[in-house]
């Protein structure tokens, strides 16, 4: 699939979060002179964040140059399903990919990136063919933000971060945002034509129709999609909504 550049972007979750050993201050530390150089890094998820100094984490020599993984930084005990989370890498200076419209990294960029420390610099695996935009200068944090991505008829992708949707209050007491805001009407000119696959992350799936669609709701607190319609199945009520995939139904 090929990944879109249109992004909606924010954060998510009132999720407890682990307090890694805390540092203050930003970039590379070396100061005093003779004291044992750190690398204060910030993780930010949900409104917590935690100072990690990669020079505790493990290190990989790389082209003469040492290392840390990126996907050491994100606690897995936390964040359990880490394929439903973008991941913002942001420079010193406040610079970070999706600024210039490039969608937030995903899981699988994560696992195949490091820093280098000596510059505090972002680097992927080459085999990604990521655009330059994503190797963060004088990098400083990553913040952890639940995505829900949209797949096309034309079968590409589009990232949207939850905590930037528009929300509706519905049922009287409940809040969440309609599945028809993860449709863009501007590259679906004819939503009703299509059926949509609801998927969760382990690819359980649900297909519905576009009508059932706009009875749909991802709330926020279940982390599940609901109905208004009382007649829609339970079994439709798709947890840990991943992606929603159009599918044709002409064919």
């Amino acid at each position: 699939m090929l990944l879109a550049s249109k992004v909606r972007c924010n954060m998510f979750l009132a999720v407890p979060f682990l307090v890694l050993i805390l540092f203050a201050g930003c970039g590379k530390d070396t100061s005093p002179a003779g004291a044992k150089e750190t690398y204060p890094f910030t993780v930010t998820f949900d409104t917590n964040s935690s100072v990690v100094n990669l020079d505790e984490l493990t290190k990989y020599t790389i082209e003469n140059e040492e290392t840390v993984k990126l996907s050491e930084l994100v606690d897995t005990s936390i964040v359990t399903e880490p394929y439903n989370y973008a991941y913002r890498l942001i420079g010193e200076d406040g610079f970070y990919a999706n600024i210039k419209g490039s969608p937030d990294n995903t899981w699988e960029h994560i696992q195949a990136g490091f820093i280098v420390l000596s510059k505090m610099s972002v680097s992927f695996d080459p085999s990604l063919e990521l655009i330059s935009r994503y190797n963060i200068k004088d990098v400083a944090e990553m913040k952890i933000l639940r995505k829900i991505d949209f797949v096309t008829p034309a079968d590409s992708l589009i990232q949207f971060v939850v905590d930037d949707m528009p929300r509706e209050t519905f049922e009287d007491s409940l809040t969440g945002i309609a599945l028809t805001e993860f449709v863009p009407s501007d590259i679906v000119n004819d939503p009703a034509a299509y059926s949509y696959s609801t998927v969760e992350a382990d690819a359980y799936s649900q297909t519905i129709t576009y009508g059932q669609l706009r009875e749909g709701f991802y709330v926020i607190e279940q982390n599940r999609v609901l109905y208004t319609d009382a007649d829609i199945s339970s079994k439709f009520k798709i947890r840990l909504l991943n992606r929603i995939v159009t599918v044709n139904t002409q064919e």
